[in-house]
């Protein structure tokens, strides 16, 4: 734990749901740095032998929780919680599995679970070294209809988005006082879909600031990179959540220039991308990003006049 790092909460305060009646696990001043521990696939077994965990029959009970809610001193509803993530800790290997009737194939996956040793920076894929690209697949903030932990939305959730790592910032819409942050679901890397059901799923930490931001109606999550901006929208199919990230990007460019809905959409065909996060959940979600080389945009925006 960095010096800076001021609270910690262990990887047993978990929920299965982004619920904003929980009672906080931890509530911390505003702008204060917390360590939060997080579970995973591995955490449901006692093994680091390949062959005990490929044995396994069904991994459904495997459920990935979310460690929290932890409170943040004054944020009330309407307000936007930022989260700057420095550190995003893994474990020496991690797991992956399928599922009957999961993943983004056409033919159903048979059930079956992998171990993955991590070593060196890189994941071991059979002869297949692939570098470590940590992130974050759940985090987001409580709210009251209490969605599963699994599922994705305006308080964020399981956005699976591969931005999502060390170095980024988050900017969520707080929805009850208090913020109620929960995070959890490291992946030691992930594809962009998350095409079998899972990344390579890892015990960990995040070593993360929270501040309260007042005055941005922000309406879904914002996520600021070294690189680019990056809107997440989700839906009940690809097309809505392209169209909400696409809605949300094409808000923050007319806040930085003032163009006609027209003439930044346009911009958008012409300089931004529009990538998949996951398509294997009941809710999918996908990103609009736009390179600060191209367009740096104001976060929180600047309204124009």
């Amino acid at each position: 734990m960095s010096a800076a790092t001021q609270v910690a909460v262990d990887a047993t305060r978990v929920s299965s749901t982004f619920d904003a009646r929980l009672e906080p696990v931890l509530t911390i001043d505003d702008g204060a740095t917390v360590r939060v521990e997080t579970r995973s696939i591995l955490s449901h077994v006692d093994t680091r032998d390949p062959a005990v965990f490929a044995a396994i029959a069904d991994h459904s009970h495997m459920d990935i929780p979310v460690t929290g809610p932890i409170a943040v001193r004054g944020a009330r509803v309407g307000d936007v919680l930022r989260v700057d993530l420095h550190e995003v800790e893994i474990a020496d290997h991690g797991a992956m599995v399928t599922l009957v009737g999961r993943g983004g194939f056409t033919e159903a996956l048979a059930p079956t679970g992998l171990l993955l040793p991590i070593r060196d920076e890189h994941v071991h894929f059979d002869d297949i070294a692939l570098p470590v690209r940590p992130m974050v697949g759940k985090i987001g903030l409580g709210t009251s209809d209490a969605p599963h932990c699994s599922t994705v939305g305006r308080h964020g959730g399981n956005m699976d988005c591969t931005a999502i790592g060390p170095g980024t910032t988050l900017y969520l819409p707080v929805l009850a006082d208090g913020a109620l942050l929960f995070v959890g679901d490291l992946h030691a890397r992930q594809g962009d879909g998350e095409a079998c059901l899972t990344g390579v799923e890892v015990e960990g930490a995040v070593v993360a600031t929270c501040r309260v931001i007042r005055d941005w109606p922000l309406e879904r999550p914002v996520v600021v990179t070294g690189e680019h901006t990056v809107t997440i929208g989700d839906g009940d199919d690809l097309d809505e959540a392209v169209r909400l990230a696409l809605d949300d990007m094409l808000a923050l460019v007319r806040a930085e220039r003032g163009w006609s809905r027209e003439h930044a959409a346009m911009f958008l065909s012409a300089a931004a991308d529009v990538a998949v996060c996951q398509v294997v959940n009941a809710r999918k979600s996908a990103r609009v990003s736009l390179a600060h080389d191209l367009l740096p945009i104001t976060v929180p925006p600047n309204p124009q006049e």
